[in-house]
């Protein structure tokens, strides 16, 4: 069931979601992007995705400003992202298994659900003035529990959407509409905060969720169970580590997706600090500097999109997170007081190399994967994001020792320097 990338075809005969088995040479313009959104199911979820996820771009910008500013310390910003990270971190892989088992449209909507409840329940202790850190705690080690099985729902329900012929064009670009919101909800957040305070910002993440659960239930049930329900879920979750065991280039590529995750993007984590303390300014500019990232992110996203069968993805792949880790190094050296508009130009360029190596890792994984192995994958992948904020606690504390912009920066020169390893000694990957 593998794909053999440079001819273009599958290697075995099917394809999973009834999408065609091979993959037709495409024209490399910026149409080609958009492709998938010609498919009915996923425009639907495609806009309820954007709409659910501005909303979370608003809360975590306003949750990593509130957090920085009930405590002074960056490393309060650590202890909540290691709340979502553990929680996630161990309930990912049996969120894959459950996303292989059941019904992957109901399993997300629920999540949804779920999310958006504990988001009204800050926006409501905000507003009555109750607020504490270990509520925002508490909250994000439910809701990391809580994404934890619904996030591998979400990225294996996309192939059964649009099939496979246009699988990298449909993560790609459900990755850009993810980035198009790190566009939308720091610029939005900067301004609620300003004018109404931190509260806002969950009441609207609870209303975004809320309508996305609704969204869902426009799309017809795909993504039934691929395994059967018959085998236990421990045999189902050995039988996905036993796959990585066996095809080493899925395995590589999640080794390889780990690094930039925790070394590099825990960086947006620790705006806020840049924000007061190094470049002096208020929540308006706050916004700018997540809207700038959130430009690039999205010329990042699209630009894979575009992409479509494009023989060189390995070379992509590590070209973009040596790109991310150099433009990272680089916003640490050039941060200062004074050096506010040119650091914005650097954040689009972080956006932007950060977000096409994330989305081609994320892309490559789910198409070399066969169906029914996707959902405990992708829950593996996930596993990933619960460690960029578990890397988020020691960068946190680094930051409060010495300063933010030598911490981020040097953390970029390691995520460059571990990416030049890769080229020179890990041609699997460099080869895809």
């Amino acid at each position: 069931m593998r794909k053999d990338f440079n001819a273009g075809e599958d290697t075995a005969a099917g394809s999973a979601g009834g999408g065609s088995s091979d993959y037709p040479e495409k024209r490399r313009d910026w149409f080609v992007a958009f492709a998938s959104l010609k498919n009915r199911n996923f425009r639907i979820f495609a806009i309820g995705s954007l709409i659910a996820t501005t909303a979370l771009q608003m809360q975590q910008f306003t949750q990593n400003y509130l957090v920085y500013h009930l405590t002074d310390q960056a490393t309060a910003i650590g202890y909540v992202s290691v709340a979502l990270g553990v929680s996630m971190l161990f309930c990912s892989l049996a969120g894959g298994v459950a996303a292989d088992r059941l019904a992957k449209r109901n399993l997300l909507m629920v999540g949804q659900l779920g999310i958006g409840v504990f988001a009204l329940f800050i926006g409501v202790m905000i507003s009555t003035g109750l607020i504490a850190v270990w509520h925002i705690v508490v909250s994000s080690l439910a809701v990391g529990i809580i994404a934890g099985f619904s996030m591998p729902a979400r990225q294996s329900y996309v192939p059964h959407l649009v099939g496979d012929e246009n699988l990298i064009n449909a993560l790609s670009l459900n990755s850009g509409i993810m980035s198009m919101t790190r566009v939308i909800g720091p610029s939005l957040a900067g301004v609620v905060i300003g004018a109404f305070g931190t509260g806002p910002a969950y009441y609207i993440k609870f209303f975004g969720y809320g309508i996305f659960a609704l969204f869902l239930l426009m799309i017809p049930i795909k993504g039934k169970a691929v395994v059967s329900a018959s085998t236990s879920v421990a045999r189902d979750a050995l039988d996905g580590l036993r796959y990585l065991r066996r095809d080493r280039t899925v395995l590589q590529l999640l080794i390889v997706s780990v690094i930039p995750v925790v070394l590099a993007l825990p960086y947006v984590n620790f705006l806020p600090v840049f924000q007061r303390d190094v470049f002096l300014v208020g929540p308006t500019e706050l916004g700018f500097m997540g809207t700038a990232q959130g430009a690039g992110a999205v010329v990042g996203a699209l630009t894979v999109a575009s992409l479509g069968n494009y023989r060189y993805k390995g070379r992509v792949l590590v070209g973009s997170a040596m790109g991310f880790g150099a433009a990272l190094a680089l916003f640490g050296a050039v941060a200062g007081p004074n050096t506010f508009v040119p650091s914005l130009v650097v954040l689009v360029f972080t956006g932007a190399f950060g977000t096409a190596f994330m989305a081609f890792s994320q892309a490559l994984i789910m198409v070399i994967t066969p169906p029914e192995m996707r959902g405990r994958v992708t829950g593996l992948f996930m596993t990933t994001f619960g460690l960029m904020p578990l890397g988020a606690m020691p960068i946190g504390m680094l930051i409060d020792a010495y300063s933010a912009p030598l911490v981020i920066g040097c953390f970029g020169v390691a995520t460059l320097a571990f990416f030049v390893f890769v080229t020179m000694f890990m041609p699997r990957i460099r080869n895809l």
